[in-house]
């Protein structure tokens, strides 16, 4: 028996390590093997149906992922694993936000709160305060934002995990550049990006790159908001990280247009909708015809 656990667990891990890689085809690969030789029985049949929906999200096939999001967390239902149903529960949360079904993401990451909460689990608080703070900024609460983005830091400098930090502070300086407050954004990318640094996150980096354009473009400084944004581009490009590669595109094309540069800001904006189409990002592809309208 002990072997047989110790070859489930073994499995996982592979799928996990090349998903991390971004190496999502053979991850799928992988995971397919993985599947045949554990069973609905196991303990690490939850956990595994968790891993195969996150290569589907990360593969733009949002209706398979929910799929095995669903089977994942009824699985650690029947195994009584708290946290890993409520890990699929976010999951669950990332692809209805996704789909633009906002007040639906919200209440899944409420949920998922709860029992990280309830199981001492600063790691989760931690995403689902952050994760509730997309949602309220997404509808125009830019203070309640605010006040889950500061409830996030604080528990992931509880957890002591350098990206997970970084991605709090992240979350906390594009809603300081959405408040208009330039110099307390500045103040959280210079310590992101430190932090970004130290645990060598090229994820959280390439974010920062991003929100640093963001933050000179908001001021007027487009010339250097364009080149943060193509270089934060290139950088999400090369980790494979298709949404925000998009989201760099959409804004390269935003500041391209503002310094007339017309031909260049329809590059972008093509990219950026054919990422957004990959990615299955219904609601950011109607962004960018609002934004980028005339």
């Amino acid at each position: 028996m002990t072997g047989a656990l110790t070859e489930g667990g073994d499995l996982v891990q592979a799928v996990r390590a090349a998903a991390r890689r971004g190496r999502l085809r053979e991850a799928e690969r992988l995971a397919v093997e993985a599947t045949s030789r554990i069973g609905p029985g196991s303990p690490y049949a939850a956990d595994l149906a968790n891993v195969r929906g996150g290569i589907a999200f990360e593969l733009g096939e949002l209706d398979r992922a929910e799929s095995w999001f669903e089977q994942a967390m009824w699985l650690a239902g029947e195994h009584e694993d708290p946290l890993l149903a409520a890990r699929a529960t976010t999951n669950l949360g990332n692809v209805a936000h996704l789909q633009g079904k906002v007040v639906l993401a919200g209440s899944l990451y409420q949920g998922a709160l709860e029992v990280y909460r309830r199981e001492n689990d600063p790691v989760g608080v931690a995403r689902s305060e952050h994760n509730l703070g997309l949602v309220e900024r997404e509808l125009g609460n830019l203070e309640g934002a605010s006040e889950h983005g500061e409830r996030a830091v604080l528990a992931a400098r509880e957890a002591g995990d350098d990206g997970l930090l970084s991605l709090t502070l992240l979350g906390q300086a594009e809603t300081a550049i959405r408040r208009g407050q330039s110099e307390a954004a500045q103040q959280l990318l210079a310590v992101a990006r430190g932090v970004a640094e130290r645990g060598e996150d090229a994820l959280g980096l390439a974010e920062s790159a991003r929100l640093e354009a963001l933050l000179a473009y908001s001021v007027g400084r487009y010339g250097a908001a364009l080149n943060g944004a193509g270089a934060a581009y290139q950088a999400a490009l090369r980790l494979g990280a298709r949404y925000l590669a998009g989201e760099c595109a959409l804004l390269a094309a935003q500041i391209c247009r503002r310094l007339s540069r017309r031909r260049v800001s329809d590059r972008f904006r093509r990219r950026a909708e054919q990422l957004f189409r990959a990615v299955g990002a219904t609601p950011a592809l109607r962004r960018l015809e609002v934004v980028l309208a005339g």
